[in-house]
């Protein structure tokens, strides 16, 4: 399914896909509602969906479209390339992220690819993505060296699943104590939840450093 405001391109898709014998345009919508409303009807194994839409984002269509058929694969084709695109699109369950500027064979390889349900970005898209997640890391790095020494053990140890007990006991501090510094772990960097602080763990490398 093409879905795409521009009737131009929309003929010029349609002509290279159907002149692949595995492929076949079996329908195509202007609006982002169109979109939503016929997907039901011809039940699409792939979406291709601009995100300049005139009336709904091309991020929301994506993430209705995945709500209302979590098989189908999307295939985001757009003409920005910044992180703030790409990170939106993946995040509303989009699979696949192509530039309008990249050339056919990539459009052609990113619908294949997300069909035999892996993930696609072209290389634009995934140095944007992976530039991102360094930058989070590197201040995600930056915020755990604020805490103080005693503040790291208890964290690095909570991390692996240490009660207070017995963190205590290798720390030859009170459980109570325990508690206090993990607290004020959390406060620093500003997380709520265990599942939190396990995320955090893992991003940085935590555990493995302390595996080591």
């Amino acid at each position: 399914m093409l879905v795409d405001d521009h009737q131009v391109l929309r003929d010029g898709l349609r002509l290279l896909l159907e002149s692949e014998p595995d492929l076949a345009v079996v329908g195509e919508a202007a609006t982002g509602q169109r979109a939503v409303e016929l997907v039901a009807s011809i039940s699409p194994d792939v979406a291709i969906v601009d995100l300049g839409l005139p009336d709904i984002s091309g991020i929301e269509v994506t993430r209705q479209l995945k709500q209302q058929m979590p098989l189908m694969k999307v295939v985001v084709l757009s003409m920005h390339s910044s992180k703030e695109f790409v990170i939106n699109a993946i995040e509303a369950g989009a699979d696949g992220y192509v530039p309008k500027s990249t050339t056919h064979e990539s459009l052609l390889d990113a619908i294949r690819t997300v069909h035999a349900g892996e993930r696609y970005l072209h290389p634009v898209a995934a140095t944007a993505l992976i530039a991102t997640y360094v930058e989070e890391g590197t201040s995600e790095e930056i915020r755990f060296q604020d805490l103080t020494e005693r503040e790291q053990e208890v964290f690095r140890l909570s991390a692996m699943g240490f009660t207070s007990r017995e963190i205590g006991d290798k720390l030859i501090i009170s459980p109570k104590t325990v508690d206090t510094y993990r607290q004020r772990a959390f406060e620093k960097l500003e997380i709520e939840h265990r599942s939190e602080m396990v995320r955090f763990a893992v991003k940085l490398g935590i555990l493995d450093n302390l595996k080591d």
